[in-house]
């Protein structure tokens, strides 16, 4: 498992086990720990510093999240790239992102335009970038996954529901993953439609029109969903 060589000093052996998913959520999601890596015990007990058993219950939280895979008895690895699951996902957190769209509030808060606008032009920037690269461009995909879920910790404003944030979070780390393995298979196209209707939405702080945005992205993501197509979910508007 390629580990960082210097010890991680941000865990103490004192903190308990959220502490160490949470190192080791970034780390997956940040690509630290790449797709098919080997995550062994004695490892992650010299890199984190903890013991075996707060280690355990994180890969565990881990792996019901979708992030990492395990064959018992034989090992434990960053979850490989399994790109028929990410329209699935996006379809279900449109669902979920397009009801913390209210008027005035979140992201259509008259205060945090300006932000979000600056987000939406800096993951237009990446976009361009990534179009441009017709070389390895896993670097660059990544680099526009992080600028997209920049967005979306805007459009999640704050107070959300305790039981609807931890779907969004464990749905959100599992799309975010996933997405940043498609490299060429990413649909640029796609994000730069979803974006491009956003930053209107947020310029005229039409809630409607952002619903509209979430929905639209939702109805082509569902399309190349493997097997039949869905039903036509409540949140698609014609």
């Amino acid at each position: 498992m390629p580990v960082p060589h210097d010890r991680q000093t941000v865990i103490e052996r004192r903190l308990h086990k959220d502490d160490v998913h949470e190192t080791l959520l970034a780390a997956i999601t940040a690509g630290a720990l790449p797709a098919g890596s080997r995550l062994r015990d004695a490892d992650l007990e010299s890199w984190l510093g903890v013991s075996r058993t707060p280690i355990r219950a994180a890969l565990v939280r881990l792996e019901h999240t979708g992030l990492v895979e395990t064959l018992p008895q034989r090992w434990t690895r960053v979850a490989v790239a399994r790109p028929a699951t990410v329209p699935a996902l996006v379809v279900a957190l449109c669902a979920l992102w397009r009801d913390l769209v209210a008027e005035g509030q979140g992201v259509l808060a008259p205060h945090a335009e300006h932000d979000a606008r600056r987000a939406f032009a800096r993951c237009a920037t990446t976009l361009d970038a990534y179009r441009a690269d017709v070389s390895h461009d896993a670097d660059r995909c990544r680099a526009l996954v992080d600028d997209v879920f920049a967005c979306v910790a805007l459009l999640r404003g704050g107070g959300v529901p305790e039981v609807v944030r931890g779907t969004l979070d464990d749905l959100e780390s599992r799309l975010r993953h996933q997405a940043a393995l498609l490299g060429r298979r990413l649909d640029a196209e796609l994000v730069r439609t979803a974006i491009g209707e956003a930053d209107v939405a947020v310029a005229t702080a039409h809630a409607g029109r952002l619903r509209g945005a979430l929905d639209e992205l939702a109805r082509r993501a569902a399309q190349s969903c493997p097997g039949p197509s869905p039903a036509r979910g409540p949140w698609w508007r014609p």
